[in-house]
Formats: structure tokens, sequence, C-alpha cells
């Protein structure tokens, strides 16, 4: 395969376009400024890499670094210029954003289905190109399909993932939206939050008269499959096919510790 031509130069910040569809919901300005000051003290460290288009350039990875040049008032940067199609472009964007230590699990989630649809690219390529298996990409997605007050809650880093795909799995969308208050407000593990969905569920059951095998749970959610973490493997699995042992944390952790090293 040919090798695509790249050059390095100093490109006019004016010439170089943000990308049309930037992936993050919200760009901290604080972030910016810290970089600001970063390139200010030290020089830009690594340039940014654009693509030309026509007499223009866009943005391909570095999109950070050219606002904070931008604040700086320099009218030239440091580029990497390469030659890639649209779809290269979309990519390479899309790696750079999931390489982002503090993307949130709803901007990773709408990642993936951007991948997905617009670039047409399968779960199994998606893992191959991030490391991650397909289950494990599947997952992420699985947070679009969350009420908006869940995303909300963990895009602005309220709740954490186990702790969201716990509660979402409660049967009844009024309770469901009570135990999200409560977890907010106080700060629950996933462990908590496991307890108390089973708790209300089993409840539920109870009241209904279907006992550990009558349709009062399933009925409400036989129409749609909600995944859970294993807590071994990591993997999704359906919730329907879970099993689960009650024991204190010491023992939980002893057992989790046992198996993983592989022990009988």
């Amino acid at each position: 395969m040919e090798k695509k031509r790249e050059i390095f130069k100093n490109v006019q910040v004016k010439l170089i376009d943000r990308p049309a569809s930037v992936a993050r919901i919200d760009i901290s300005q604080a972030e910016i400024d810290e970089l600001a000051q970063s390139i200010s003290s030290q020089g830009l460290l690594q340039p940014i890499v654009i693509n030309k288009v026509g007499t223009r350039y866009e943005v391909v990875a570095g999109d950070r670094r050219l606002m904070a040049v931008k604040k700086l008032s320099h009218t030239k940067i440091m580029a990497r210029i390469v030659e890639m199609t649209k779809k290269e472009v979309a990519l390479a964007r899309a790696t750079e954003n999931l390489q982002r230590r503090n993307l949130t699990p709803v901007e990773e989630a709408n990642e993936y289905r951007r991948m997905c649809t617009e670039l047409k690219v399968s779960l199994e390529e998606i893992g191959e190109i991030i490391g991650k298996s397909p289950g494990v990409v599947k997952r992420r997605m699985d947070v679009l399909r969350m009420p908006q007050s869940f995303q909300d809650a963990l895009h602005a880093k309220k709740i954490g993932l186990g702790v969201a795909e716990e509660l979402w799995s409660c049967s009844d969308a009024a309770h469901r939206e009570y135990l999200l208050e409560m977890a907010v407000e106080h700060g629950i593990t996933t462990n908590i939050a496991r307890t108390w969905v089973g708790d209300f569920n089993k409840a539920q059951r109870t009241r209904l008269g279907g006992g550990g095998e009558g349709r009062g749970l399933n009925s409400v959610m036989e129409t749609e499959i909600i995944y859970r973490s294993c807590d071994l493997c990591r993997d999704p699995v359906d919730l329907s096919k879970v099993k689960e042992l009650r024991m204190c944390q010491t023992c939980y952790d002893e057992i989790v510790k046992i198996i993983k090293e592989g022990g009988g």
C-alpha cells in the first residue's frame, strides 16, 4: 500500500477549520485556559494534525490545541498535514476522542453510535480500533437507551456507570427516578444500587402475588432486554440471566479474588 504523503509546517490559524461535528458534548473553558497557559510557557509540544481541503484545512487531531492557540492570538501553528479520505478523517477523530481520559460514558456512547451509523463501522471493528471487546462497546452504547435523567447524571459525573446500570434495571419507572435522585444526593456504590433495586423488585413480586416465578416483574420488562455488567469478567449479561448470591463485602471480595487468580 502506498504511504500517504504528509508534511510538517507552520500554517496560518485563519486557514484551519474546526471539525464540522465536534463529538464531545461540551469542552470546558477552564481546560482550554489551562492548555493555553501551558503552550504560552512551554510552547506547542505536539503539532496538530490537519487535512487539506481545497485551499483550506480541517482539523483531524488537536482541536483543543487549536482553540488554545487562538486564545493566545497566535497567527500560526505547527501542523502535520496529511492526505486522508473523509472516512479516515472521521475515524481518526473518533479514535482521538475515545482516548481522552475525561470522556464521559455519554460522550463515549455517542462516539460509538456515530461510528456505527455514519461511518458504518461494526462493533467488532470498533473493538479492534480501541482495544475493547464488542460486548463492552455494546454495553457502552446501551447508555443511550437509558432515560435522559440517567444520561444527564452520568454526563455530569454525579453517578458512575455501574450505579446507573443497576438502577436502570428497576422495574418501575417512577421508583427508578426516585432511586436516581437518592443516588445523586447521597452518592452510592454499585453494590448498594443493586441491593436497592433487588429489594424493590422482590417486594413488587410479592405484592403482585407472583412469588419468585410469577409474571409480575417479567411482564413489565419482557419487551426490553436490559444488561448489567458481570462482576468478574465485566462483560454485559442479560439481566434475566444474572445469578446472585447474597454475602458480606469481605466474603464477596475474597471469592472474586480467588476466581480471578484461578484458585479452587
